[in-house]
């Protein structure tokens, strides 16, 4: 019974996406991305990693300073993206799909899902983000846990996100 029960926790755990390496992972991937590309504000860099399943945590947001992960949260990809797992991108206005590469965070506004944020692509695979109106926002008023494209958060920590990187920090989407 025990042996079974050790079985299954790791089985909950692999499947959550839980992995010992991935705080190290996600910090040197948000300092070479931070690298790679200039943007205004340095102190945060967001990393998105839509390999992980919908139910993971898998948005994390860096302290390029302290270099530590001082968010973790989970983020919704689009439902033409995929059911768990979002393998299927596109930056075709209406296609409804999530779109991975780098972003850069814009002013803030109140809308349709409360307290949001804009964004804009730096990439061909997301040059249209702003126009097909990709923003942050929060999941409290969406139906479902999959959004048409943008990156909803929990409500209880999608102030808390906002308010750290908006204004000109890079968000990297990867798979």
């Amino acid at each position: 019974m025990k042996l079974l029960t050790i079985v299954f926790l790791l089985a909950v755990l692999i499947c959550m996406g839980f992995s010992c390496d991935t705080e190290l992972r996600v910090i040197n991937l948000a300092t070479e991305m931070s690298k790679k590309y200039d943007v205004k504000k340095r102190d945060y860099v967001v990393i998105i990693d839509y390999s992980k399943s919908i139910l993971s945590e898998r948005l994390y947001v860096v302290d390029m300073a302290k270099k530590r992960i001082v968010i973790s949260s989970r983020v919704s990809h689009a439902y033409n993206s995929g059911l768990i797992h979002a393998t299927d991108f596109s930056n075709v206005p209406g296609s409804e799909k999530s779109s991975l590469g780098a972003y850069i965070t814009g002013g803030t506004k109140y809308g349709k899902f409360g307290y949001s944020m804009y964004v804009r692509g730096l990439e061909s695979q997301n040059s249209n983000a702003y126009s097909r109106n990709i923003i942050f926002h929060s999941n409290k008023k969406m139906d479902f846990a999959w959004s048409a494209g943008c990156f909803a958060t929990p409500e209880e920590t999608n102030r808390q996100i906002i308010d750290l990187v908006k204004g000109g920090t890079l968000v990297y989407v990867f798979r």
